[in-house]
């Protein structure tokens, strides 16, 4: 059983001693101080369950010290001795945190009366704040609990998702490949069918590349490559290689850059990605003739991107799974434009794993605008 440690702060010897002799054989370990400093150097120092505190000492009073014995540990149980027992002071002591009085003079029992029931608070208290602490431990094993089981159920349909994509690209030119072998398409078709297994086979490795940089980003180690990466100079070269796209619809793409943007901390392939995808979706989306403007800016500590475009929107009900694995909105199924669903989930996971946001904003036939912020490398 563990010893129990009281301290009596108080300038009479007597009143001391006498505690000490009255409490040792009860077996309290009973240590003294003289006055308040010294009283505040043992409990700084070392640890106890009560103390016994005289109201009137020269220097900290014993009111005083109360506070700063609960700032070492909040539980110790505080007794006041005083020869001045007012209304007044019973209230002030209270508020600090006093547990009782003792007024002079006190017998023996008065004073093993007081003490065993501050000892009996204590233990309560202490038994109290431990099933606190159990009850919360708990809460916390339920939450993570909830959480892994969420994170297996997103795994398993995450899982499905991909079978399901992989499995439809290589069911079709298996099929194909059946009618050939067995000379169910006449010559004059089978150009077009070896087109149409040539195209869900660039379908394939598409989405293989796409979940092969999903992946990656997956991993805590994706950061490891970060550096200082100038936006401008990416964004650039990303629209270089969107140039043909673009023009084959007669797209017309302004891109806004101000020059000496300062660089953010990301990996290069990264921060092409982000642009790639973006722009990719807009040429993808947007009808012959339309316009696609591009921003760069400093903004505070960050640079803000903007792809902006004139295209078929996003509607209201598609918002909150945009940004989702394998999503496509309704409207984007319908134009019957090939694409993973990959590309919107990988730009949020880089634009987040560095530190940023990103967010759209659309209106269904008049185009959508998607914006995110990178902080500024140090």
């Amino acid at each position: 059983m563990t010893e129990t440690r009281i301290l009596v702060i108080d300038d009479e010897p007597g009143i001391r001693e006498g505690c000490r002799r009255a409490l040792t054989p009860h077996g309290y370990t009973v240590h003294t101080a003289e006055n308040g400093e010294q009283g505040l150097q043992r409990i700084q120092s070392d640890d106890y369950d009560l103390a016994l505190i005289d109201v009137m000492m020269p220097g900290i009073s014993g009111v005083d010290l109360i506070s700063r014995i609960h700032e070492q540990d909040p539980e110790t149980v505080c007794i006041i001795i005083t020869g001045y027992a007012t209304v007044e002071l019973a209230v002030t002591a209270i508020k600090k945190g006093a547990y009782d009085f003792l007024t002079k003079p006190f017998t023996t029992d008065d004073l093993l009366l007081v003490v065993h029931q501050g000892m009996e608070r204590r233990q309560l208290s202490l038994e109290a704040r431990r099933l606190q602490k159990i009850e919360a431990e708990a809460q916390n094993l339920a939450a993570e609990k909830a959480r892994l089981e969420e994170m297996d159920r997103a795994k398993v349909a995450f899982i499905r998702l991909v079978t399901h994509e992989l499995q439809a690209p290589i069911s079709a030119i298996s099929t194909y490949l059946d009618l050939l072998l067995n000379e169910y398409i006449p010559p004059e078709k089978q150009r077009e069918v070896l087109e149409r297994s040539q195209e869900r086979a660039q379908e394939q490795l598409a989405l293989i590349s796409d979940l092969l940089e999903f992946g990656r980003l997956k991993e805590l180690k994706a950061a490891e490559k970060a550096g200082p990466v100038q936006m401008d100079t990416i964004l650039r070269g990303v629209l270089q290689q969107m140039e043909p796209q673009a023009a084959e619809k007669g797209l017309v793409v302004a891109a806004v850059i101000p020059p000496d943007l300062p660089p953010v901390r990301i990996a290069a392939d990264q921060a092409k990605s982000i642009w790639t995808n973006l722009i990719s979706n807009a040429v993808k989306y947007t009808p012959s003739g339309g316009r696609i403007s591009i921003q760069l800016r400093k903004e505070n500590s960050t640079i803000e991107g903007q792809v902006i475009d004139t295209g078929i929107g996003i509607p209201d009900d598609a918002r909150e799974s945009l940004f989702s694995e394998f999503y496509r909105a309704k409207n984007a199924k319908e134009l019957n434009i090939k694409g993973t669903g990959l590309g919107l989930a990988i730009v949020k996971q880089i634009v987040e794993k560095a530190g940023g946001k990103i967010w759209a904003e659309s209106e269904i036939g008049k185009g959508s605008k998607f914006t995110f912020v990178l902080p500024i490398s140090e």
